[in-house]
């Protein structure tokens, strides 16, 4: 790969850049337009809290610890871990689109350039890398992103992830993703991101026994409007977007 190429894909990361302690607002709209609104609380790569905001979910959450995830629902005495088959597309595909460090954690074992987009094959460098092949789409001219395809280490494509638009294109932030589980049937489900924010995220959030810091969060955010923010930047052929 040329160091043209590699440049292009090293820049080409979204969140290679975010802050290792990070909130996100979000939503998942599914396929009959609903949508759910929550917040991420992250603490580097291995912690994760998922909270529930819509009225009627307060009070839920799920916390991944490593690979293990648990769900905690009011009035439940213990939390109940979850399997990764019951995560929805879309979180698990933006958890590990937070995770990945494109430069750091793969090798590009090949580049195509056609009608403008680069696509790379990438292979993890270490074993314990997850997911262990992406297939990465990248408009040349832009430098952004225009598909993820996660693959198994046997090469099957196991989720696909297209960005749709942009809040930030400088500073790689995305809008708006849509993922589909390929190992699963099931629609699309949209995930738009609503802020994103760099702030101090407590060890104890994360403590299964004690929600003492989770009762201490702030109240929940205003709920958004449907439509997309002012100034939402669409991705080149988002309407087009198909696998290579």
């Amino acid at each position: 790969m040329t160091p043209a190429l590699a440049r292009l894909l090293a820049a080409s990361d979204p969140f290679a850049a975010a802050p290792a302690e990070l909130r996100l607002e979000l939503s998942f709209v599914g396929a009959n337009g609903a949508e759910v609104p929550l917040e991420i609380w992250r603490r580097g790569d291995d912690l994760a809290l998922v909270r529930f905001l819509a009225e009627r979910d307060l009070g839920k959450y799920v916390v991944r610890r490593g690979k293990e995830a648990w769900l905690l629902a009011p009035g439940a005495k213990n939390p109940v871990r979850m399997s990764p088959a019951l995560a929805p597309a879309g979180g698990a595909a933006l958890d590990e689109l937070l995770s990945l460090r494109l430069a750091r954690d793969y090798r590009a074992v090949s580049a195509e350039e056609s009608r403008g987009v680069v696509t790379f094959e990438l292979e993890a460098l270490a074993p314990d890398v997850e997911p262990p092949r992406v297939r990465w789409a990248v408009d040349r001219t832009r430098g952004l992103p225009l598909r993820a395809e996660f693959r198994t280490a046997e090469d099957k494509p196991r989720r696909l992830v297209e960005f749709k638009s942009w809040q930030d294109e400088r500073k790689r932030v995305p809008a708006e993703i849509v993922a589909k589980d390929l190992l699963r049937t099931g629609s699309a489900l949209t995930v738009r991101i609503r802020a994103l924010e760099g702030r101090a995220v407590p060890q104890a959030l994360f403590d299964l026994q004690d929600a003492s810091a989770r009762e201490a969060l702030p109240p929940p955010p205003a709920p958004a409007a449907a439509a997309p923010a002012p100034g939402t930047v669409p991705s080149p052929g988002a309407k087009d977007q198909r696998p290579p």
